[in-house]
């Protein structure tokens, strides 16, 4: 993936997750099962709200990331996930070390106990070269097939934001790929545009 952060910092940005074919990424399979029981597809969103994951939801948050970049491997190969064990020990390394960085916030929406949808916030901090010298970057973003087209990503972003600016950071920016149609114009309508286009060459 296109980052200094492995497997993390992509381009991502559409307001939904691909069906789960997750069967050589045996966390995928767990989501189900480890938050909260087995999800009820009828709930509402009425009481649903947006907080901050616990370190202890890491294997929820591990399987609705592996469905987030199982959708955008489908948009193009370079999103492709690695299988096998290997792969699933370096995105719970990951993703630990997230939980642990004060300048990360990972964000759920949660639905009666069980988390439908993620985003993923941090602050990066640059030497003293240029005037700006901190920038925030939502790297992750996603909502379960049931849930999409209810406004919960617009409120996932909408908090990250606020989490953004409590810390005194001006300037937000986001990765999404050309071919993610739905992607762009979700991150438009939130007010998001252009800034710089990433060229890259196959050899």
């Amino acid at each position: 993936m296109p980052s200094s952060t492995p497997a993390v910092r992509s381009a991502r940005g559409r307001d939904d997750f691909a069906p789960d074919h997750g069967k050589g990424f045996p966390i995928a399979r767990k989501v189900e099962f480890v938050c909260g029981g087995v999800m009820s597809r009828s709930a509402g969103i009425g009481m649903g709200r947006v907080r901050s994951a616990r370190m202890q939801e890491m294997d929820c948050v591990a399987a609705l990331w592996v469905l987030v970049t199982e959708h955008h491997g489908s948009l193009d190969p370079l999103f492709r996930m690695r299988r096998g064990p290997v792969a699933e020990g370096e995105l719970r390394e990951l993703l630990g070390a997230l939980f642990r960085d004060p300048d990360v916030d990972i964000l759920i929406f949660d639905v009666e106990g069980t988390p439908q949808g993620l985003c993923i916030v941090r602050i990066d901090r640059a030497p003293p070269i240029l005037e700006e010298t901190e920038r925030a970057e939502i790297t992750d973003l996603g909502v379960r097939p049931a849930y999409r087209r209810r406004g919960i990503a617009s409120r996932l972003v909408e908090e990250a934001q606020t989490w953004v600016r409590d810390r005194g950071v001006s300037r937000i920016e986001i990765q999404v790929a050309h071919g993610n149609i739905e992607g762009q114009a979700f991150w438009r309508s939130m007010g998001f545009g252009d800034l710089m286009d990433v060229l890259h060459k196959r050899l």
